[in-house]
């Protein structure tokens, strides 16, 4: 079974530590991480969750963001990043850029 995670509306680099240490703590399970309320994703944070989904793939476990805002699909897009690139499924990788 899967842990849950919500990320915070506001992700900037104050939060990124925190995200870390919160996903850390999760570290050996599998996570579904809910994306859906984010407003605001800035690099740090999304470094945050690409390492963390290299750490789970390496681990073994699952590592899944879904579902995810707009803007969280707009703050990987600004910096070239893909959805899967931090956990979302190759499906809302495709339907993000359908609609974009």
């Amino acid at each position: 079974m899967s842990e849950g995670y919500n990320l915070e509306a506001h992700l900037d680099s104050a939060a990124a530590p925190v995200l870390a240490a919160d996903l850390k703590a999760l570290r050996g399970k599998s996570v579904r991480v809910d994306g859906g309320a984010v407003r605001f994703a800035g690099t740090l944070s999304l470094q945050v969750l690409i390492a963390a989904r290299r750490q789970w793939l390496e681990d073994g476990q699952d590592f899944t963001v879904h579902p995810f805002s707009g803007a969280l699909g707009a703050a990987c897009c600004d910096l070239g990043l893909s959805l899967t690139d931090i956990g979302a499924s190759p499906d809302d990788q495709n339907d993000m850029e359908r609609t974009a």
